[in-house]
């Protein structure tokens, strides 16, 4: 039998509500927006869109709500040709996340979880995975979830990312079965408690973790690994929104890794989709497909 490399992901899947404005309210202070746009988000779906639309196989793991909005993202989800049998339909609400974004394209978001805080390792069959699966984590789900699919993921030989978001202290439990994580610079500092990019990459690796990939915006990403660190440049792009440069970044590292590329080549292929990703308005709406960058 010929066993096929998949995406999984296993994560939120989110109705996102997006305002525009000329920039973010202080606390206590009211500001006038310009435009209100409803999209598909999530941090799950949003990265496994991102990997669906470059080519990968994806098969998408999460929960909605029995309401309009997760009947919407269910189907939607089916026409990017991912694989929906493993959602569920909960009976909480579908999430739901309130993003703000300025003149600059730069985002604030404050989500609910909803279902997506229902979705339990039972939910997840221990024979889904294979060895030659890419497995791709978030923290929008609960952690005892995370990291049962971190350790079956680990034991079927599967590649497992992490991509730690929102952050938080992560428990030591989960590190033996992460073989790469990507947190931002902020996400680093929090994870770790050092300021330093290089200090929180150490902290990182010294925990078993094998490939610490931390992005920087506008300045690119490091790779941090037992041969050192190596740096990426990122592409200079009109920014219209950054909603989803984090999420297409990991769908599309997913993606690469899944059809055999070394963590390099995929790091500049990441770097490629988010920057593309970020010249457009909405989460799932701006990710791009592989002819629009190659």
């Amino acid at each position: 039998m010929i066993i096929v490399s998949k995406v999984i992901v296993v994560g939120s899947i989110n109705k996102d509500l997006v305002f525009n404005t000329k920039r973010h309210p202080i606390p206590g202070e009211t500001v006038i927006g310009d435009t209100h746009f409803q999209f598909n988000g999530g941090k799950g779906a949003n990265q496994a869109v991102a990997a669906a639309r470059l080519g990968a196989s994806v098969t998408m793991v999460g929960a909605v709500g029995n309401d309009q909005y997760g009947l919407e993202i269910f189907e939607d989800l089916k026409r990017e040709n991912i694989n929906t049998d493993y959602i569920s339909f909960k009976k909480n609400q579908t999430g739901l996340a309130a993003i703000t974004i300025d003149e600059v394209g730069e985002n604030s978001i404050v989500v609910i979880p909803g279902a997506n805080g229902l979705l339990e390792p039972k939910d997840i069959p221990n024979d889904l995975i294979s060895s030659k699966d890419t497995v791709l984590l978030q923290f929008e789900i609960p952690l005892p979830t995370v990291e049962h699919v971190a350790k079956i993921a680990k034991s079927a030989g599967a590649t497992v990312i992490l991509d730690p978001a929102p952050a938080l202290t992560i428990p030591e439990s989960i590190y033996q079965y992460i073989d790469i994580i990507k947190p931002n610079q902020g996400e680093a500092k929090e994870i770790s408690g050092h300021d330093c990019i290089n200090k929180a990459a150490e902290f990182l690796l010294h925990k078993g973790v094998k490939q610490v990939i931390i992005t920087l915006g506008r300045d690119g990403a490091i790779l941090f690994n037992e041969n050192g660190q190596t740096e990426f440049a990122n592409i200079k792009v009109e920014t219209v929104d950054t909603t989803a440069a984090g999420d297409s970044f990991s769908g599309a590292l997913a993606a690469a890794l899944s059809r055999g590329e070394d963590i390099e080549k995929a790091i500049g292929f990441a770097i490629k989709v988010a920057a593309k990703t970020v010249t457009k308005m909405g989460a799932q709406s701006s990710l791009p497909r592989i002819n629009e960058i190659f």
